[in-house]
């Protein structure tokens, strides 16, 4: 059978999905770009085993990269890869992860290898040849990250990285199930469709927020995220640059922690503590997950003190750390040429500081810093075999997809945010003036009720099944049901009167108004868990007026994408003519997941503050907002080689000290809202 026929036949057997449509910035492909597209979906068809679809095997068979070195911008980095593979690489079995050293230089060179073909069809040839040679895992990896930064695939969508390797997103004994299944059954001529459902066994508290750690839209987020800006992207050799990138780092964290800490919160649950190296973690964690070779990915005991491991000792970690805090207290830090770089006399102190503490390659020492981002994940990752003397797997603090599962990432964070305190701590309050907007006031805000409520959601198995020939792929569906949070769109109002017409920036942010024992707060203490709804540019009329806006169209969130095999077939009827695919130049699969926008609330009503703060719009860029719509954009960024489009620090105005008497402006208002968590049926529009 043709494998082009087969590939559309196979996708078209279950449709479930659809991404969203109300996008602006989308143009109609044409057949070169859908073939692009189809192409590069095929490669991520079941990563973890042989490449099935015989064309792409082939071309992989017959291309030869030594002999095409000349299609390649840099020869060294090809030359370099080929040592590599000669010396003998990751084995295709083994467990992946990037915070393994030689991994992660192999993943680099691999990335490299990509990154540098001269156009599409070298980058495409060579992704075929390297599918079935290298690890599938670090195929994923670095295939990912070139299609997300070369030009010729900047409009190219990823099909939803829970359907492509569901191990890091499953149970493992849902995979064993579907396994069983599939022996069961495959080979039959009936179509069978199987849904196992995922139940969650409440074995402690922390099993309570199931539903946030474990969605599998906020890992993918985590994924992507981490895809974008990977800490070792070269922005010299590689010719690319991100705006506020060390910033952007430690925003995004920050944002993630309080998204954590309001879920704690709305269970009943206590602020999160901050790891210590000389007590003993409390905080064991199983997270009943494994990889395709049937390792474990290893569980934690409670009551274990870390100790040196393999790359760093404990002491190198807290040299790291002086050396951080250092720099905050003399207000300076050094480069590698020992140049001198102030902390506080201009804007980029906080983007220095977001370097230093990921360890990006613009970090202005990286051997003198270091990256505690990562070492702390290492330190506790490495926690059961420091040494790898067990042949333990990497553990899921040590994969992007898993990481945010485990309690412990929140307690490091914790640790990693005593230095962003102490270095914001040391900037001065923002003044009546940075506040307030003149001439501009906000009257009222109308939010209503808002609801949230479970809802089933359903992905593919499929990715987890070995099959031997292409026909072994029809006939049975294999699916999980995982239940997620979600929540009924709501609209809110803003009436604003202004003395004249004036360009606006609009900030949209939710809080506590209560910590967990319900006692009131000072918002100089639930500041630091207010997180970010929406931010938007507003032309304000003079006079009266009303601003209005739905939660679809939140500048932090992207939908849910489509299945896999939705999306191929969307790709596939318009290769054939069928019908018109749309390339979304939004980039909608980054972004914090739509149906995470709101913290669970309570049976009979929880109270959050809702925050709106108008200011004005400083334009940053001749290109601010256009052509591109980047909808995700406060999470995301806007891509790489823009200007971030705004003016004030991330966060603003609560990324600073507040006191509360001289805070409060005409131009902001807090509103005091309910959340209510129902049942589906009880919501009266469950469904986006």
């Amino acid at each position: 059978m043709n494998t082009a026929l087969l590939f559309a036949t196979v996708v078209a057997v279950l449709v479930c999905g659809a991404f969203s449509d109300h996008h602006v910035g989308k143009k109609v492909a044409d057949k070169p770009f859908l073939m692009k597209q189809k192409n590069i979906l095929g490669l991520l068809h079941r990563i973890h085993q042989d490449n099935v679809f015989k064309e792409q095997v082939d071309v992989g068979n017959t291309y030869d990269i030594e002999a095409h070195i000349s299609n390649y911008k840099n020869t060294k980095v090809v030359k370099e890869f080929i040592s590599y593979y000669k010396k003998g690489m990751l084995q295709r079995w083994e467990p992946f992860s990037v915070y393994y050293k030689t991994h992660l230089e192999q993943a680099i060179s691999l990335f490299e290898l990509f990154y540098f073909a001269n156009d599409f069809d070298t980058f495409y040839k060579t992704a075929c040849w390297a599918r079935d040679r290298v690890n599938p895992l670090m195929f994923w990896y670095s295939f990912t990250a070139a299609v997300l930064h070369r030009d010729d695939t900047t409009d190219v969508m990823m099909p939803p990285p829970y359907e492509v390797y569901p191990y890091f997103f499953v149970d493992s004994d849902i995979i064993q199930k579907a396994y069983k299944y599939w022996m069961m059954h495959v080979g039959t001529p009936e179509h069978h469709t199987y849904i196992i459902p995922m139940n969650h066994t409440m074995k402690s508290k922390e099993n309570l927020l199931y539903y946030f750690t474990e969605d599998v839209g906020l890992n993918a987020f985590n994924m992507y995220y981490r895809m974008y800006y990977p800490s070792w992207f070269n922005v010299t050799e590689y010719g690319h640059k991100f705006d506020r990138r060390g910033e952007m780092f430690l925003y995004v964290q920050h944002q993630l922690y309080a998204r954590y800490s309001l879920e704690r919160m709305s269970n009943g649950m206590p602020e999160v503590q901050p790891f210590v190296y000389n007590k003993p973690l409390k905080t064991a964690y199983n997270p009943n997950l494994m990889y395709h070779t049937g390792q474990e990915m290893p569980p934690r005991p409670s009551d274990k003190l870390v100790t040196n491991f393999d790359t760093y000792t404990i002491a190198d970690i807290k040299n790291y750390e002086r050396r951080v805090a250092d720099a905050i207290d003399f207000g300076y830090v050094k480069d590698e040429h020992l140049k001198i770089h102030s902390m506080y006399e201009d804007n980029n102190g906080i983007d220095y500081l977001g370097q230093m503490i990921e360890g990006s390659y613009n970090s202005p020492h990286y051997y003198y810093y270091g990256s505690l981002f990562h070492f702390y994940r290492m330190m506790l990752g490495h926690m059961m075999d420091p040494f790898h003397k067990h042949g333990l797997a990497p553990s899921a603090l040590e994969q992007p997809e898993t990481a945010l599962r485990d309690p412990a990432y929140y307690q490091l964070y914790k640790r990693m945010y005593h230095l962003v305190n102490k270095y914001k701590d040391r900037l001065p309050r923002y003044t009546h003036e940075q506040l307030w907007f003149e001439g501009v006031t906000v009257e009222n805000v109308d939010v209503g009720k808002m609801y949230t409520y479970m809802e089933n959601f359903e992905f593919s198995l499929g990715g987890t099944i070995y099959v031997a020939k292409e026909e072994d792929m029809l006939g049975v569906n294999l699916h999980v049901r995982q239940p997620r949070l979600n929540h009924k769109p709501f609209t809110y109002k803003i009436e604003v009167n202004s003395e004249k017409a004036v360009d606006a920036y609009v900030r949209v942010f939710l809080g506590p108004k209560h910590n967990y024992l319900d006692e009131e707060w000072d918002l100089n203490e639930r500041r630091h868990f207010f997180v970010e709804m929406d931010r938007f540019r507003h032309h304000v009329p003079a006079g009266k007026s009303v601003i209005e806006r739905n939660s679809h169209d939140s500048s932090i969130i992207s939908p849910t994408p489509d299945s896999y095999r939705t999306f191929v077939k969307k790709v596939q009827d318009a290769y054939d003519g069928k019908t018109q695919y749309f390339i979304d130049k939004s980039h909608n699969y980054c972004g914090f997941p739509e149906n995470l926008l709101l913290p669970k609330g309570q049976k009979g009503g929880e109270t959050f503050t809702f925050y709106v703060i108008i200011t004005p719009y400083v334009k940053q860029d001749e290109h601010d907002f256009e052509p591109y719509d980047y909808k995700a954009f406060s999470y995301c960024g806007v891509g790489q080689d823009r200007k971030y489009p705004d003016d004030m620090p991330l966060g603003f105005p609560f990324d600073r000290q507040i006191h509360s008497k001289d805070f409060y402006t005409t131009n902001m208002y807090f509103k005091d809202v309910q959340i209510f968590h129902k049942k589906l049926e009880e919501v009266s529009t469950p469904t986006h």
